[in-house]
């Protein structure tokens, strides 16, 4: 169950990145952020009449925290984006949001199974290769710089999530979409962009936000219930359902290593769960 709820909050996520990308290419990328993390606080706070949530300081404060890292990462990834390519952020990033909560889960006793462990071992490996592409132009080393900040914003995030109460349901996520709303916000004022997507752009990036908010919902389930290394594995694969995405209905085109490595995801996913 929670590696099912991982994977769900993937696809969850995963959609919810397409409609950013919808976004971003026509207006500002932290405008775009910042719209999303409203939906995305809409529909958490919806999830608390339907999940059972003590609220607690401590969860408050653990979701408030990788809030204040969900934003840091998701500027620091798109700036990376835009100053290297998606060639070099993706993989970073994917790479520390995966290997990190699972080092993490290892460190403190996790052992998983010999197919629980062959399965991350092809999920990770089908996810890095999922995310490459030939465009390497850029500023190399400070696209690394970012997305390795971005990278390890994520992983922390989702170690702290970890550390929140079965009892707390919802409110980890709630506080979290709050402090991450009201620091894009106050970025976008202080860099004077627009802080709202046009009306023509808004339903699309409030639609991505609810997706990607129920995402983070999902994924605090999951790691509420462990364990954590696999949980975030699971929940680490949202670029694959991005590609696919894109592929399906954008002008993009799978390269045969992304093939392969969506394949891989796909057959770790299902060992991790059978395992």
């Amino acid at each position: 169950m929670p590696v099912l709820l991982g994977a769900l909050a993937s696809g969850l996520i995963g959609v919810s990145d397409y409609f950013g990308r919808y976004c971003t290419r026509r207006s500002q990328a932290m405008t775009s952020v910042g719209t999303a993390f409203i939906g995305g606080l809409a529909i958490t706070a919806v999830l608390l009449f339907f999940v059972p949530s003590a609220i607690g300081y401590e969860a408050l404060v653990l979701g408030a925290a990788s809030g204040a890292l969900m934003a840091l990462a998701l500027s620091a990834m798109w700036h990376s984006m835009a100053i290297s390519s998606a060639a070099i952020a993706s993989p970073i990033v994917a790479a520390f949001t995966a290997l990190g909560p699972l080092g993490y889960g290892l460190a403190t006793g996790e052992r998983p199974s010999r197919i629980v462990a062959l399965g991350i071992a092809c999920a990770v490996i089908g996810l890095l290769a999922a995310v490459i592409v030939p465009d390497l132009g850029g500023r190399l080393r400070a696209g690394i710089a970012y997305a390795v900040l971005a990278g390890t914003s994520f992983a922390v995030a989702a170690v702290l999530l970890a550390w929140t109460s079965l009892e707390s349901g919802m409110w980890p996520a709630v506080s979290q979409r709050m402090v991450a709303t009201v620091l894009m916000l106050v970025a976008t004022r202080a860099m004077r962009i627009p802080q709202i997507l046009p009306r023509s752009l808004l339903l699309a990036g409030f639609v991505g936000g609810v997706m990607g908010g129920g995402g983070i919902a999902a994924l605090i389930a999951g790691l509420q219930r462990g364990p954590v290394g696999e949980v975030a594995v699971a929940g680490s694969l949202y670029p694959v359902v991005t590609i696919a995405l894109a592929v399906l209905f954008d002008e993009d085109r799978l390269r045969w290593w992304q093939i392969v490595g969506i394949t891989a995801v796909l057959t770790g996913t299902t060992l991790m769960t059978v395992g």
